[in-house]
């Protein structure tokens, strides 16, 4: 088992990936343990929401690149009448040479305890999806190879698009694409808030309390906002 140095070492090598190599395929011995490892995830009831659509087929690739790159279309303009630099275009992990969709199937909340199933069964169906994407990036970076969470697959448009295609059954959600394989580059290290700033002992400490200000600071120093850092350290973080 790993101990606590290697699962740091792990979790904080682990990178959001926008360029992968075409030349190099990924393994499906790897893609089965990947997945091996990601159905190991907590959820609600052990209700195991989760079901995985494996996209190697090129074409099928780049139809879904294609259909991320038109929804991103009118994002793309206000954020650019807003002023703000995006970076979403599909370029990069169309690249990429396997797609793994994620699916939930909202059915298993009949598993959950009477007042949870009818007060928060949706946010148990995310917690456990969520908790099966990250093993899966973790088991990719543990492979040395790279990832990327692409959200934008759950919106209505892209998820009914994705479901007639793929021919998914209607009563499954779409949760995430996570894109899988070799980086072009090594990425480098994203900006992180330390322990010491983040975590409070017993009760919360209002003197370490971040005000408006120092919450705008943060977002135009070390998120997407302000470049991922780039403005302290001349280049941009992913």
């Amino acid at each position: 088992m790993l101990n606590i140095d290697e699962l740091y070492e792990l979790a904080s090598g682990r990178r959001t990936i926008r360029g992968f190599r075409k030349d190099k395929d990924v393994p499906e011995e790897y893609i089965r343990r990947i997945l091996d490892v990601a159905r190991w995830a907590p959820s609600g009831g052990n209700g195991q929401p989760w079901e995985f659509v494996v996209i190697r087929d090129s074409e099928k690739r780049e139809w879904i690149a294609e259909l991320f790159r038109k929804q991103q279309g009118p994002k793309l303009e206000m954020e650019k009448a807003m002023g703000r630099a995006s970076r979403a275009s599909g370029a990069g992990f169309r690249n990429a040479p396997v797609f793994i969709l994620v699916l939930g199937d909202p059915r298993v909340k009949e598993c959950y305890p009477v007042r949870t199933r009818e007060e928060k069964d949706f946010q148990h169906l995310i917690t456990g999806l969520a908790s099966a994407g990250l093993l899966i990036q973790l088991a990719a970076a543990s492979l040395g190879l790279g990832s990327q969470y692409v959200s934008d697959a759950s919106s209505a448009y892209m998820s009914i698009m994705l479901k007639t295609y793929l021919g998914i059954p209607d009563n499954l959600k779409v949760y995430e694409l996570i894109p899988i394989g070799y980086p072009v580059k090594p990425a480098p290290v994203p900006p992180r808030r330390s322990v010491d700033e983040i975590v409070h002992y017993e009760r919360y400490d209002m003197k370490r309390a971040r005000t408006d200000q120092d919450v705008k600071d943060f977002l135009m120093s070390n998120t997407r906002l302000g470049g991922y850092g780039r403005k302290e350290e001349g280049r941009e973080h992913i």
